[in-house]
């Protein structure tokens, strides 16, 4: 039994195909993987906006509560933070989303005590734990 060319290459083309269909996945996981690095970098940016806020608002005389307060009110709206317009930009709410609440209470916490923790009476790991709590129970009334 002999086959043509044409038909050589068909049952070729076909045993291809259902080769490549097989063995080639639908979606790529790796490119819906968080990329930790970025993440970190974009808290580091968000924790930066929320404490530059809270040292200007007790700079210039306003309560700790009511710094707190106006930081994280001003914070809700990521757009109205120009050093993320970028990350905005380029990927939308998206990476934001991502952001671990606690963490970033972390990070504003050791900023804020390294920048103005002394306005503040607060210092030292007792300051930040002492702030980040505080400042989680003001995030969480407000939410």
């Amino acid at each position: 039994m002999t086959n043509s060319i044409p038909q050589r290459i068909c049952l070729l083309l076909l045993f291809l195909s259902i080769i490549l269909s097989i063995g080639l996945p639908e979606h790529v996981l790796a490119s819906e993987s968080i990329d930790i690095e970025k993440i970190n970098s974009l808290q580091s940016k968000v924790a930066k906006g929320y404490s530059s806020k809270f040292c200007n608002g007790i700079g210039i005389g306003i309560s700790q509560e009511g710094a707190t307060r106006l930081t994280i009110s001003e914070n809700k709206e990521s757009k109205f933070n120009p050093s993320l317009w970028f990350e905005l930009a380029a990927s939308g709410t998206s990476n934001l989303q991502k952001i671990d609440k606690n963490e970033l209470a972390e990070k504003i916490s050791i900023n804020v005590i390294k920048d103005c923790g002394y306005a503040i009476g607060l210092s030292g790991q007792a300051g930040i734990d002492s702030f980040k709590n505080y400042f989680i129970s003001i995030r969480d009334e407000m939410d």
